[in-house]
């Protein structure tokens, strides 16, 4: 997935963090201190071209109906698939990544047998 600009992650932040689809309004509203209404507007349209964005429900909105946005991709899949950009072709950063992942103070047994599991089924993948 391609990189967000600084307005998109922006947007993503708000969306990742809500428990609901925004409106254009919302979005708007709780960026006004950083980000104009179109710019919003540019950047919804952005995302949504990028796949990182889907339509909700609509929703009334006076008269009128208005569409709703929520995220597409989760904030973890994000930073995953930048990480995977950054090692494209580069085994030594893939190493270097899960070396400092293997080195964080909350790794559990259980993440660890998840990830042991992922590695022999694409161990299997790649020898067959």
């Amino acid at each position: 997935m391609n990189s967000f600009k600084k307005g998109e992650l922006e947007i993503m932040e708000l969306l990742w963090g809500q428990e609901r689809a925004l409106t254009h309004a919302e979005i708007s509203d709780r960026l006004k201190e950083t980000t104009g209404r179109n710019t919003v507007y540019l950047h919804l349209n952005s995302l949504l071209a990028k796949g990182a964005i889907q339509i909700g429900p609509s929703v009334r909105r006076g008269r009128t109906y208005g569409r709703t946005f929520l995220a597409a991709v989760s904030k973890a899949e994000y930073l995953a698939s930048q990480v995977v950009d950054v090692a494209q072709g580069d085994s030594k950063a893939l190493q270097t990544m899960f070396a400092y992942f293997l080195g964080a103070g909350d790794v559990t047994n259980e993440t660890l047998d998840e990830l042991e599991k992922r590695i022999q089924e694409k161990r299997k993948e790649l020898n067959s």
